[in-house]
């Protein structure tokens, strides 16, 4: 992993400094693959782009944010010494993203559900239990019932536009996933298995494996 620059931003609320680490290069070597389509990759971790000012908590993204400094990694620098590391929403602060329509259009609103997803199934990974309260059950069900609904009106908008396969291929999987965990073991295995991609055998067994176990979790593959 060779670590690129540290980028400095302003909070557009309160004039806050942010600072968020970037790479040059990096590599998958030993990462974990997740049936959500998480990656976490050691040697090449992912950064935050939607994150909360520790100040005012307005929470916005830095990629529409124009970069008012930056300084090299290891480098001590007096002038950026105050400001706050950026850092990944927690599931309450998602929802206040959803909430408060930090999304400005359907692709943003997938990125957040997403990611609001994996934070989820990241107490899983982390050997916790995923729901605190049935409240909170709630919550997460409604969260991928609307990612589902994106999904649909994403995989629409590629069929007229034609876009790569690809694309739709990881659609596929992701809705896959998303009935898994509800517990739609059905559609699950009917979406799975329309993966015309020979490349994909070894995931739509596993798939239909842990459909067969009833399992709604997520696994590492």
């Amino acid at each position: 992993m060779n670590p690129g620059p540290i980028y400095v931003y302003k909070c557009p609320n309160c004039s806050n400094l942010i600072t968020k680490m970037s790479l040059l290069s990096g590599n998958t070597f030993g990462a974990k693959q997740f049936s959500d389509g998480k990656q976490v990759a050691r040697m090449l971790p992912e950064f935050p782009n939607l994150t909360k000012c520790k100040k005012c908590n307005t929470i916005f993204w830095l990629n529409k944010l124009k970069e008012i400094g930056s300084y090299r990694w290891g480098e001590e620098n007096s002038k950026w010494a105050k400001a706050d590391s950026a850092e990944f929403l927690t599931i309450e602060e998602y929802f206040i993203a959803i909430t408060k329509g930090v999304a400005e259009n359907k692709g943003e609103e997938l990125f957040i559900r997403q990611h609001l997803w994996w934070v989820y199934n990241d107490r899983i990974r982390n050997g916790q239990k995923i729901f605190n309260d049935k409240n909170d059950e709630m919550r997460w069900k409604k969260n991928l019932i609307e990612l589902l609904n994106l999904l649909n009106r994403q995989n629409i908008f590629r069929r007229i536009l034609n876009l790569p396969n690809k694309s739709a291929v990881n659609d596929k999987i992701m809705k896959a996933e998303i009935y898994r965990n509800l517990g739609d073991f059905e559609n699950c295995i009917r979406i799975i298995q329309s993966i015309d991609n020979q490349g994909m055998n070894w995931l739509k067994v596993q798939f239909v494996k842990e459909c067969e176990r009833k399992n709604r979790w997520v696994i590492e593959f």
